[in-house]
């Protein structure tokens, strides 16, 4: 993933905390609140510039409840997707509403979210640096 997608940070860090799960996608973080709201990118790679190239779909979820409802997205937009994108990449960032209620049916598009996906993350400014003379 982050060789197509180097502007995607997911924090796979194993302790509990608010930024568990989490995703930065340039320099935005979307945090998942389980079974209330949950993320999923869902992506359409392809490698070169060559028209028979055939694309791999990546459904990346905070949850494997996202992973469904990306696919059932895609099942029902496909046509309206390969319109306006083409034969080429795209980066969708979904978000699940309410699984614990609806599961993976009710699904809203977050945005496109292509540029900031495919290009590297910004590089964070460097801390101010303190001196430590003795007075």
């Amino acid at each position: 993933m982050a060789a197509m997608l180097p502007g995607v940070r997911v924090n796979v860090d194993p302790e509990p905390g608010p930024d568990r799960g989490a995703f930065q996608i340039g320099g935005e973080r979307y945090r998942m609140d389980p079974g209330v709201t949950e993320y999923v990118l869902l992506a359409r790679l392809t490698a070169g510039d060559r028209r028979e190239t055939r694309p791999a779909f990546l459904f990346c979820g905070q949850r494997a409840i996202a992973h469904q409802a990306a696919t059932r997205y895609l099942a029902r937009n496909h046509d309206r997707l390969a319109r306006r994108h083409g034969n080429g990449t795209f980066v969708l960032l979904l978000k699940v509403v309410n699984s614990h209620a609806y599961g993976p049916d009710v699904v809203e598009l977050v945005g496109d979210v292509t540029r900031a996906a495919t290009s590297p993350l910004p590089v964070p400014a460097p801390a101010p640096r303190t001196s430590r003379r003795a007075s």
